[in-house]
């Protein structure tokens, strides 16, 4: 990890706090299953999961776009968990229904309904990782996050996302809709749309990305996310040619215009309370402040 220095600052002056080691690396998986969401954006499913090959997942999750999550820890960055996490994506892939019926069991039937097997992800927790984890990472085009953590003294935690890639839903049918589902993705949807729409979608995705250099674009099959550990928007298409732009905003808070729906309490493709209906360059500029408050929300 880069040089890293933490300061509290009391009546002006600044005291800094050294960090600290855990013992065990039980002790860091504890901590984060107990603060899955918090630290990591995922939702806790099963600790220490079996898979009936010899093998045992640290931890596994399911995230806010119902993609599988495995979860792996290391103390130091002397022992590799990115193959040993791949092998257990790969079991997830084949074993959907195992990963069904563990949702069922802890979250209930809607979340168990909710999974996208269209794609898993992989986070790895470590203190440091080598440059052939590194490596690794560059060479295995899948959806996998590397996070680093430092412990200062008992009561602070620091992490940093040092690598992220995107996940991309994988279409199973031939594309016969004009809309996402079973027979079309998201990404299917885009690339069939005419010029116009591709080109103010791009001003939409840019708008998002634009606002922070940890923002990651992940595709479902039914929508576009943008996240920083959690999910700040999502984009779905509407009618023919316009996009609907779905943030993490609280639209009791803000003053509703022409175009802006609360979505709060309604089941809607993707993430987010507010709904903004984006059919021109100038709807997105006005939704421009509102991006940056999801943003900032959602850290």
């Amino acid at each position: 990890m880069s040089e890293l220095r933490l300061f509290s600052i009391k009546d002006g002056k600044t005291l800094e706090s050294r960090p600290s080691a855990y013992k065990l690396e039980r002790e860091v998986q504890n901590l984060f299953e107990a603060n899955l969401e918090a630290l990591l954006g995922v939702r806790f499913v099963a600790s220490e999961f079996t898979t009936g090959q010899g093998g045992r997942i640290d931890t596994l999750g399911i995230d806010e776009n119902g993609f599988a999550v495995v979860i792996e820890y290391k103390l130091d960055k002397n022992r590799t968990v990115i193959n040993q996490g791949m092998s257990y994506m790969a079991w997830l892939r084949s074993h959907k229904t195992d990963f069904w019926k563990v949702v069922f069991e802890k979250l209930g039937k809607e979340v168990a309904d909710s999974i996208d097997h269209s794609s898993t992800r992989l986070i790895c927790v470590a203190t440091d990782f080598t440059r052939d984890d590194l490596g690794a990472y560059e060479l295995m085009p899948n959806n996998i996050d590397l996070v680093r953590y430092r412990r200062f003294g008992e009561s602070q935690l620091l992490l940093e996302r040092i690598t992220s890639s995107d996940a991309t839903a994988i279409p199973t049918t031939s594309p016969t809709s004009s809309k996402p589902g079973p027979d079309k993705t998201i990404s299917q949807v885009l690339e069939q749309s005419d010029k116009a729409a591709q080109e103010l979608f791009g001003s939409i995705r840019s708008a998002i990305m634009n606002q922070g250099e940890d923002v990651t674009e992940k595709a479902t099959k039914l929508y576009f996310a943008f996240k920083r550990t959690r999910n700040f928007a999502s984009v779905v298409n509407g009618k023919k040619g316009e996009w609907l732009l779905q943030l993490h905003v609280d639209p009791s808070a803000i003053e509703m215009k022409d175009g802006w729906r609360d979505v709060t309490k309604i089941g809607i493709w993707g993430t987010g309370r507010l709904q903004i209906k984006v059919t021109s360059e100038s709807d997105l500029l006005e939704a421009l402040p509102l991006i940056a408050q999801a943003y900032e929300g959602q850290s």
